[in-house]
Order: C-alpha cells, then sequence, then structure tokens
C-alpha cells in the first residue's frame, strides 16, 4: 500500500519563530504529539511533546520553537510503500513521518495509520516492536 493513499493531508504546522508555549497549547487542544516546522511550504524541523518537556521546559519555558526542534528531518515520499516507512520508522525510533514532495509537506502518516488497513499491520507491528526495543541491547 502507498502512502499517498493512507497519510493525514490536514496538517497543522509551526514556525520557528512561534513560541513554544503557544505550540504546546495547541498540541494539547488538537490532542497531538508532534508538528512539523515549516519556513513556507517547506519542513525545516520538527517539534515534538518531548522536545518542549526536554528542552524547553526543563530548561526554561520562554523560548522558541526554533530553540529546540529537531532540525534532523526524517521523511518519506507519498509514493513510498508503508513498508518503507514502517521499516524507516523502526531504524530512527520513530512514530511518525512528514510525507514529502518536491521539498513540500504534503502529508503526515504515523503508526497509527499504518495499522490501521489490513494489508499494513504486520508492517505497523514490526515498526512498533523495533521502536519499543531498549537501546541498549
Amino acid at each position: 500500500m502507498k502512502i499517498k493513499d493512507i497519510m493525514s493531508r490536514d496538517i497543522v504546522t509551526c514556525t520557528p519563530t512561534d513560541l513554544i508555549s503557544e505550540i504546546a497549547q495547541s498540541m494539547r487542544a488538537l490532542d497531538i504529539g508532534c508538528m512539523p516546522v515549516v519556513d513556507g511550504p517547506r519542513i525545516i524541523g520538527m517539534i515534538t511533546d518531548r522536545d518542549i518537556v526536554t528542552r524547553s521546559v526543563a530548561e526554561d519555558g520562554q523560548r522558541f520553537v526554533k530553540d529546540v526542534m529537531t532540525q534532523d528531518v526524517i521523511s518519506v515520499g507519498p509514493e513510498s510503500s508503508s513498508e518503507e516507512a514502517a521499516e524507516i520508522m523502526a531504524q530512527h525510533r520513530i512514530r511518525r513521518l512528514p510525507v514529502i514532495k518536491n521539498d513540500s509537506l504534503v502529508g503526515f502518516v504515523a503508526l497509527a495509520d499504518l495499522s490501521i488497513p489490513s494489508e499494513t499491520v504486520h508492517d505497523a507491528a514490526q515498526a512498533l516492536h523495533e521502536i519499543s526495543k531498549p537501546e541498549h541491547l
């Protein structure tokens, strides 16, 4: 199954100059755990609930997104298979991937998206197994 068939297209994004407190409030209101950080249509980073806690609140809650976001964005294309997405998630120990086409953010796929269609349940289970393994084994 192709990623374009299961990805979310309604994406909430933020910019590097947004305040962390505003992004945290948005994440809480939308019940989401991460947001792509964009500069126009181009994704330049990811901010997660974990980034906010470990890199912002633990130090100083009055920071900007650019100060705590993850800059090395791991992504997938819309023509990639669910198996490829699951492998990338497992390899990098992440549960969500932005979907990029021609350097623009076009969607988002989460581990939960892979577990819904019956054809991709095995891919999701394998990715979750790899993500959940302790790193030091």
